[in-house]
């Protein structure tokens, strides 16, 4: 079993907490709570699907998001 990163569960809550009523967020929504342009966001998180069916679930956004800042 992997080990979490260290502010996982901080991330995770905020995402929650911004979130209360969607498991799935598309580009749009992913954009508007990072502050990013919605071309960037599609590249640098790893959504699912095609076109405007495109999602990512709050645990997958708070994981890459932790992983981003820890890369740089």
């Amino acid at each position: 079993m992997s080990k979490e990163l260290p502010g996982y569960r901080d991330q995770l809550e905020s995402v929650l907490a911004a979130f209360p009523d969607k498991e799935c967020l598309n580009v749009l929504e992913v954009s508007a709570y990072t502050g990013i342009g919605r071309k960037t966001a599609a590249r640098i998180f790893p959504f699912v699907g095609h076109g405007l069916g495109r999602y990512i679930t709050r645990t997958s956004l708070a994981r890459a998001l932790v992983d981003v800042n820890a890369k740089k």
